[in-house]
Formats: C-alpha cells, structure tokens, sequence
C-alpha cells in the first residue's frame, strides 16, 4: 500500500507578518521591562547632577538584587500618575502594561512615566528639612550635589517634617531642591519599593539649547 503523503499547510503572509511583529513586541517588552531601558531627562529637578537634554541608559537589573541605598539616584514610575491608561472605559487590560485600545483596535503599551530622583530617607529614618537644610535621624545630611536656586524659604517645601519613613518606602528628593516635585508634596509622596525600576547608569547623549554638550557624552552618573 501506498503512503499517503503528508499535506504541509504553508503560512500565509499575513500570518507570518503577525506572528513576526508579535515576536518583536514580547523581545522588545522584556528588554525595556527587565534589563536596560534608555530615556530623556526632560525637567531641572536633578540639576546639576542631571539636565534637560540629557539621554540616560538606566540599569533595570541592580534592584532586583539589591535595595536602594541612601543617596542612590533612581529611577522609578511616577507616584503622581494613574495606574492605568486614560479615559479608563477606552482601554481594555490583557496584561499589563500592554492594553487594547478600543479607539485605534490596536495593542497599545501604557506604564506610569520613568523620573528620576535620589534617595535621601531609608524605611524607618525620621526626614525633616529644616530652612532648606535636610535632617535624617537628627543629623545634618549634606551631599555635596544639592543645589538651589530660590531664595525665599516657603513653608512645607523647606520647611517639612519631621516624617517617619514607613516600612517599604523611601523618602525622595530632586538635587535641584527648589524646583523639585518630590516626597516633601502630598501628590507624591513616599516612594514604594515596588516602583523602583533601576538605576540610571550613564549618561550617552547630552543636547542643550546651545547643541550637543560633548563633555557629558558617555558620562558616568554618580
């Protein structure tokens, strides 16, 4: 008797298209999500130690391993954003962060913004900031990298505190102290552990109102 010859079914284009595209999504989201991410530093609130214009590559690994340190620059997702895409009845969950956009019938990618501050409080230190002058633990705490640029003392911004750091959260603070939406600011508030995403590791790109500032290309960030 004879054989009957396997039928194999060729993939259409559009198949292959997809399942392609697919494949590149899921590569693409693991590496933004898991090792490295790059991004632009588009706020004064890190000046002098970060500028506008500066491209950073952020270390997505390190916290995985390890916790924050005090005076650790971080990144992490913005507490002041909303957890999910908005209007919220326009966008249905499949796994977040990826989102189907009823709208456009299309995956769409939505997390809460990367910014960037440094870690002044560690859980259970007491913060406060006396005339603009930072206090952890009853001791003066002095970087070196803090700078600023007002005058004036305002309440609640240099004056604050003192705040226990509860279990889990960290107490954030721009270096640019006066221009720095940061922990001192009820919208903001403590940092919680699980939203720290990495550590940004070098600076690779730097463009300034007056072009490229050559002298902090491939700058190490400490």
């Amino acid at each position: 008797m004879k054989k009957k010859k396997k039928v194999v079914r060729k993939k259409n284009w559009l198949q292959d298209w997809f399942e392609a595209i697919l494949f590149a999504f899921v590569v693409a989201m693991i590496i933004r999500n898991y090792t490295f991410q790059n991004f632009k530093i588009p706020s004064a609130s890190m000046e002098s130690t970060l500028l506008i214009g500066d491209y950073l590559v952020a270390n997505k690994l390190k916290y995985y391993f390890t916790d924050p340190a005090r005076e650790d620059i971080v990144t992490f997702r913005n507490p002041a954003d909303p957890e999910e895409p908005e209007p919220r009845d326009r966008y249905i969950r499949i796994i977040p962060p990826i989102y189907w956009d009823k709208d456009k019938s299309f995956l769409t990618y939505y997390e809460r913004k990367n910014v960037v501050k440094r870690v002044i409080g560690l859980p259970g230190d007491s913060v406060q900031m006396i005339n603009k002058r930072v206090y952890v633990n009853g001791e003066l705490h002095h970087g070196g990298y803090e700078q600023y640029a007002d005058r004036r003392i305002i309440p609640g911004r240099d004056n604050y505190g003192p705040v226990v750091v509860p279990e889990g959260k960290y107490f954030m603070l721009g270096d640019n102290r006066d221009y720095s939406l940061d922990s001192r600011y009820p919208n903001f508030g403590f940092l919680d552990r699980n939203d720290v995403t990495g550590t940004p590791l070098i600076i690779f790109w730097s463009v300034g109102s007056d072009g490229i500032r050559w002298e902090r290309v491939l700058k190490k960030i400490e």
